[in-house]
């Protein structure tokens, strides 16, 4: 994941998990999502956090030059373990409470 630096600070589109310990920043909304699947595979079903679900959001830059990011709405579901539920249970409750699959990037 690409860690910032000045070169990237004013990067148009900015990826992050719910925790915000892995994040990445892309030029296009393509690269992002890429970003997004790879912040998933890293996150997904690790046991780490005390929750079952994390979602992995897109932001886009405000204005050309600005720090500040706003949403673009997309989303993605990714089942963690940290709760002890099983890997089954936690993607039927994805699908349950959001209405998606887990590991697709939804617009909401």
């Amino acid at each position: 994941m690409a860690i910032s630096t000045k070169r990237d600070v004013h990067k148009k589109y900015t990826v992050q998990g719910f925790s915000g310990s892995r994040f990445a920043k892309a030029d296009t909304l393509a690269e992002a999502k890429k970003a997004g699947e790879a912040i998933a595979r890293k996150e997904a079903y690790r046991g780490k956090w005390n929750n079952s679900i994390m979602p992995v959001s897109i932001s886009k830059q405000d204005a050309p030059g600005s720090i500040y990011y706003k949403s673009t709405g997309w989303v993605m579901y990714v089942p963690v373990a940290g709760t002890g539920k099983r890997a089954s249970s936690i993607e039927a409750e994805i699908k349950k409470r959001y209405g998606v699959a887990p590991f697709v990037w939804t617009r909401r």
